[in-house]
């Protein structure tokens, strides 16, 4: 467990069970500190103040960067000393035929690579990982049905996707299986081939001495129930043949507007699947605006148009824990300093790392809170 400044809940021996106001306290960007004058001065201002360069054991902060925004390459030029890993989201993994039959996959997305940047992050930090993500993307029902059950097809696919991550020097994937197979299936009753096929391409990873990240979706719905996507023991069998898995701790599906990732179900997700140092929290970098029975996702662009608008009000929501901004006809909520570092300090007190998305969607100043 890394030691973190005097503003971790650890050291401050507030317990799990805290209030939000007990755990307020713990912070150094407080709700109050945040006001729309201080975001629109700040928020490009980069500093290491919560950055502990010898003292990093232990910790997985990963962030991941989306060709269609450009400026989280820059960011994470920026920034790699305090990254361990970057995942370039580059690859699709889609399927394969010949003469009419499955046969395995074939990778998309081989265009997208960056070798200059990748070479400008390794010689700021050589420890950095990068790990591209592959994304299992527009199998059909039956398709995914044959890859999780057929182990022809399955051999052929996973030994090509690990011989072309090996072939390009990666030092691992973050690899978007799960929840692609359960959508693509409709069914709940394949998890078990899932896991079965996740174990399968952990090993062809692993037989080339790479990282293997997955992902699984949050486990529980807007009232904290389980919603069966995926259970602690299904956590368990996954989280036991791969590095590191990323829980979807964002994307919270509510009856009504209520943050991004409500701060109680953010912490449940985790404490429901267990927690331990393979589990990485999905941290988001970005918001909603709600409007006349509309939902749209935002980036950093549109929230600062809403803050400078003398009409908008900027405020902290206690329920969420979540900073939002009224205006006349919407509600968006968008991270902040505050947001952000309460839930960071929540993943530390369960021995958890964390995983952005994306890099560039957020304000720059999101960075500073890394350690």
């Amino acid at each position: 467990m890394i030691i973190i400044l005097a503003t971790w809940i650890l050291i401050s021996g507030v317990s799990a069970q805290a209030t939000g106001k007990e755990l307020i306290e713990t912070l150094k960007f407080k709700p109050e500190s945040i006001s729309k004058a201080s975001i629109i001065r700040e928020h490009e201002q980069l500093n290491d103040q919560f950055h502990i360069p010898d003292n990093r054991e232990g910790l997985t902060q990963l962030a991941y960067i989306t060709p269609w925004n450009r400026h989280g390459y820059e960011l994470a030029e920026k920034t790699a000393h305090k990254l361990t890993h970057v995942s370039p989201v580059w690859f699709q993994a889609k399927a394969f035929s010949e003469n009419g039959k499955l046969d395995g996959c074939k990778i998309e997305g081989t265009h997208e690579i960056n070798r200059d940047w990748i070479e400008k992050l390794r010689e700021k930090n050589e420890n950095i990982a990068i790990v591209p993500r592959i994304l299992f993307d527009g199998w059909s029902a039956q398709e995914m049905k044959n890859l999780l059950m057929d182990a022809k097809v399955a051999r052929h696919c996973f030994e090509d996707i690990a011989n072309f991550y090996s072939r390009n020097q990666f030092e691992g994937a973050v690899v978007e299986l799960y929840m692609q197979a359960l959508i693509s299936v409709q069914s709940l009753e394949v998890k078990e081939f899932i896991i079965e096929s996740i174990q399968d391409l952990s090993r062809q990873m692993k037989k080339l001495h790479m990282q293997v990240i997955l992902t699984v979706p949050a486990p529980l719905e807007w009232n904290n129930q389980p919603n069966n996507l995926v259970t602690p023991d299904d956590f368990k069998k996954i989280t036991a043949v791969s590095d590191f898995v990323q829980i979807m701790t964002y994307d919270y599906r509510g009856n009504k507007p209520a943050g991004v990732a409500p701060y109680d179900w953010f912490e449940s997700c985790i404490f429901y699947l267990g927690g331990g140092h393979k589990t990485l929290a999905g941290l988001n970098f970005y918001g909603y605006e709600f409007s006349k029975g509309n939902v749209e996702a935002i980036t950093a662009d549109r929230y600062l148009t809403l803050l400078k608008s003398e009409k908008s009000k900027l405020e902290f929501d206690e329920k969420s824990m979540e900073h939002r901004v009224k205006t006349s006809n919407s509600i968006a909520y968008f991270p902040s300093l505050t947001s952000l570092e309460l839930r960071i300090n929540m993943a530390h007190r369960y021995d958890v790392g964390i995983a952005i998305w994306d890099y560039g969607q957020g304000l720059d100043y999101f960075t500073n809170l890394l350690i």
